[in-house]
């Protein structure tokens, strides 16, 4: 049986079973999905870290790149189980942790298999490390409609849009690239944001595009403006000159996305606030259930605006390394500022 169970498996989740493991502690990593889960369904296709590479890899394994530019998602999923398979991680990849119960230094988790729930098994652990990451579904718009079959949180193949006409909801990154990547394929685009133009932290190499087919009228402008409500063929928009109506085939929403905290919830661990952050001890990563830690983006609850990326998580595998071998806090290491920012 494990001494630690580590739950997730994104590169925090790898970073912390790998940091134990050096210590010599038996470990195993559970994710509900394969590894690297919430990357898999948030990123859309060949969509590039706003990180650079080295910033992103973990436990000093360097992502390999053979254009030196920035890492996409589906290289560095490669990446992530290559990690894992050559340093010879334990992972049970779809297995949910349902629970865990016991006391510090003697607990039990309890998991399913995520394609059969009947299928329940208690695992023994002295220690359980949340590492659930904060981007598990999708934000609602919360209107009429939204659930209409043509309207989609998620990017699909940019191909499969040809010809379409296309709302884009949102002004964030995901927005931004996922327009200019549409616009690219031939689809009929257009924004809808809150903002009156796209929001500052639109990467640099995405936002000049975006602004210039905007000015030229080829990706057409909505902003300031909030969906009212979604209707077959068509969106109602409000905005400061009134109401408008845009003709569409197909509604992509690109609002975000939101931490789901029931396990914390279940496990009597405070989620604070408005973005719903676990408590915890910032020098040691325990939360106030003894015996359990969290680590990496989960330890920010739904950011509403980004702070917690994986290049800043990294101290949190040597710190939780330090609590469990009663070892003082390490110094904390200060971020380095993006230089796009």
């Amino acid at each position: 049986m494990p001494e630690v169970v580590v739950v997730g498996a994104g590169p925090i989740g790898l970073e912390v079973a790998l940091r134990l493991m050096a210590d010599g502690r038996e470990v195993l990593v559970l994710d509900q999905g394969p590894i690297g889960n919430t990357i898999r369904t948030t990123f859309p296709p060949d969509t590039r870290f706003f990180s650079s590479p080295e910033r992103i890899a973990i436990a000093g394994r360097v992502i390999p790149s053979a254009d030196q530019e920035k890492t996409r998602g589906e290289d560095y999923l490669a990446y992530l189980r290559a990690v894992a398979e050559s340093s010879e991680v334990p992972v049970r990849t779809y297995t949910r942790c349902l629970d865990v119960e016991g006391e510090a230094g003697d607990l039990r988790v309890k998991v399913s298999r995520t394609d059969d729930a009947s299928r329940e098994e208690l695992l023994s652990a002295t220690a359980v490390v949340l590492a659930v990451g904060g981007t598990h579904r999708s934000r609602r718009l919360g209107v009429p409609g939204e659930d209409l079959g043509f309207v989609h949180s998620r990017l699909r193949d940019p191909g499969d849009y040809y010809g379409r006409r296309v709302l884009v909801v949102g002004g964030r990154n995901s927005a931004a690239e996922s327009a200019l990547r549409l616009y690219r394929a031939g689809a009929r685009v257009a924004i809808s944001y809150r903002g009156p133009h796209l929001h500052d932290r639109v990467k640099f190499w995405i936002r000049p595009e975006v602004e210039g087919l905007l000015e030229e009228g080829r990706i057409a402008r909505f902003m300031p403006s909030v969906v009212e409500r979604v209707l077959p063929g068509r969106v109602e928009l409000s905005s400061p000159e009134g109401e408008r109506q845009v003709q569409v085939d197909e509604v992509l929403l690109q609002i975000g996305f939101e931490q789901d905290s029931a396990l914390f919830r279940r496990l009597g661990i405070p989620v604070l606030g408005p973005d719903r952050v676990p408590e915890y001890d910032h020098e040691t990563m325990r939360t106030s259930r003894p015996g359990v830690f969290v680590a990496g983006t989960a330890t920010a609850g739904t950011q509403s605006g980004f702070r917690v990326f994986i290049e800043n998580c990294h101290q949190h595998a040597e710190r939780i390394a330090a609590a469990l071998a009663g070892r003082e806090p390490p110094e904390p290491v200060a971020a380095r500022p993006l230089p796009e920012v």
